[in-house]
């Protein structure tokens, strides 16, 4: 008896002592990630941006392949998404590079935990860039992924078997951004992205897609209390824009998605509350000066986007993968150049369209109380 624990306790210092070991790497690594990523983040000139890039993705790659790297913080790198499931088992790790014609270009690594057969499975996501319009019902790999900033995950069960529904975001160009809503599961170490478990008006879709104007913001969040994902209703600026996505705007409705334990239904026309102020919204905008996604308190109120004399000043929402976006207790102060990107645009004369391949379906008028 006295052998067995002697060797049980040799046995544990030792596993104290590799634990150690890797953890002193993987600080050392995050160090070396870091400096090339300020790195990345000021550099001039594509073709430097793009080296600068490879080096960073490459050691990024090795340092998530060593042991303990999945619950490492890397909270160092603070314009890299890292999200992580509920379940421990799935880690997404996302970046951008923006080029100089204002275009993004996204890398992103998945990692997955086999605990039957205690390993660690890493993946990197290889874009394949292409209209989302194109591959709205379509299942695609790590081999032609379409590039995005994952900020959510949130975990659900369907037969015995867990899919993961990503919140993320598209920078897309310079007139309009993209928040989609997608699926992603596993056969076996395999990652894929795209299942059918939304709702919409002619069946099922594997993925959610909303593209509005970059003179606004689109709200696209997942309440946990009530277990939906709460988004804004968009609707364009005026008539004769419909069939232009850019034009898109919010409309100061709510519309949202229902896990019933089979899929993901849409309700329209919710009521989004938020406990924090009367009246007020959390929006996500990104801060050029710090170079991160913040979270801005605004009152919900109209903005005419036409309007001179509005805050928007012509600025564009350009994307940069915050360090945790699901932090919205952080940096509730903003000056009004941030507040360009707060735009709430109220229900004008027109009905609100709804985007996506949520297949257009309108809201129902009110009727005016007499």
């Amino acid at each position: 008896m006295k052998y067995i624990i002697s060797i049980t306790f040799i046995f544990l210092i030792a596993l104290q002592i590799v634990g150690q070991k890797n953890y002193t790497q993987l600080r050392e690594k995050e160090v070396e990630l870091n400096n090339l990523l300020s790195e990345l983040r000021t550099t001039k000139g594509d073709e430097e941006l793009k080296k600068v890039n490879e080096k960073f993705k490459t050691l990024f790659k090795k340092t998530l392949n060593i042991e303990g790297a999945f619950d490492f913080p890397f909270k160092a790198l603070k314009t890299v998404g890292k999200i992580k499931s509920d379940d421990e088992l799935v880690r997404v790790i996302s970046w951008n590079v923006q080029y100089e014609d204002l275009m993004h270009d996204y890398f992103a690594f998945v990692m997955k935990k086999d605990e039957r057969r205690n390993r660690m499975y890493v993946t990197e996501l290889n874009r394949k860039p292409q209209h989302f319009g194109m591959i709205q019902h379509e299942t695609v790999t790590h081999e032609n992924w379409y590039g995005a900033l994952y900020y959510d995950i949130i975990d659900v069960q369907r037969r015995n078997r867990t899919y993961y529904t990503l919140l993320g975001y598209d920078a897309n160009d310079q007139r309009s951004s993209i928040k989609l809503i997608d699926v992603l599961y596993f056969t076996g170490k395999i990652p894929n992205f795209g299942y059918p478990l939304f709702e919409v008006q002619q069946g099922r879709a594997k993925r959610v897609i909303f593209e509005h104007s970059n003179k606004a913001t689109m709200s696209l969040r997942f309440d946990n209390k009530r277990n939906k994902i709460v988004f804004d209703h968009l609707t364009p600026e005026s008539p004769g824009l419909k069939e232009f996505r850019e034009f898109y705007v919010p409309d100061m409705s709510y519309d949202a998605y229902e896990w019933n334990g089979k899929q993901w239904i849409l309700h329209e026309d919710i009521i989004a509350v938020n406990k924090s102020k009367e009246d007020q919204v959390n929006l996500k905008a990104y801060d050029s000066e710090k170079d991160t996604v913040i979270t801005i308190p605004a009152k919900s109120q109209w903005i005419d986007p036409t309007d001179p004399n509005s805050p928007l000043d012509g600025g564009a929402h350009q994307a940069v993968t915050p360090d945790d976006l699901n932090d919205e207790k952080k940096n509730k102060k903003s000056t009004r150049r941030k507040e360009r990107n707060t735009i709430k645009t109220p229900p004008s004369n027109h009905k609100g369209v709804s985007f996506s391949n949520l297949n257009g379906k309108k809201k129902k008028k009110k009727r005016k109380k007499r």
